[in-house]
């Protein structure tokens, strides 16, 4: 009988176990946004030129960002495009309509994206460039809370860190 006690208790310690790490990986290490089935996009993410190794790993980790953001930019989701926003950024709503607004139609042709060096690791610039319409647009991509996010509204992502 007291053998019995101590296997359900270390197989109900050992499921604990488990499932805690289930959960410290689902909230820590899955980014909080995903690309969508659709609609299609047409996105090239490349690094510029440089000396330094992390700007070429920094469009590498970014990539999905970026097509997460021309696929929103071309549903005209600009809800969703807020949800990009880093959590050091307010009030992203204005900012990502005016996107929409300015971008959408843009984001339905080939979008080439260039990662430049940044001055700190945590912190790149963008240039996305629409091929259909010929506009260009600079962004930020900022790494905060584990992930990368979109400079979007206001806010200041270098206090946190």
């Amino acid at each position: 009988m007291m053998r019995m006690k101590k296997r359900v208790i270390l197989l109900c310690g050992g499921v604990l176990v488990v499932a805690g790490i289930a959960a410290v990986w689902w909230n820590w290490f899955r980014a909080p946004y995903a690309l969508a089935d659709s609609p299609r996009v047409d996105v090239t993410v490349r690094a510029e030129k440089s000396v330094y190794p992390d700007v070429e790993e920094t469009a590498e980790d970014v990539d999905i960002l970026v097509r997460i953001y021309v696929q929103r930019l071309k549903d005209g989701d600009a809800k969703g495009l807020a949800e990009l926003a880093g959590p050091a950024y307010k009030q992203p709503g204005a900012a990502a309509a005016k996107y929409v607004r300015e971008y959408g139609k843009a984001a339905g042709g080939h979008v080439e994206v260039t990662v430049l060096e940044g001055s700190v690791d945590y912190f790149n610039p963008l240039t996305v460039a629409y091929e259909e319409t010929g506009q260009r647009q600079e962004l930020l991509v900022v790494k905060d809370a584990g992930h990368w996010w979109i400079g979007l509204g206001d806010g200041d992502p270098a206090a946190g860190n």
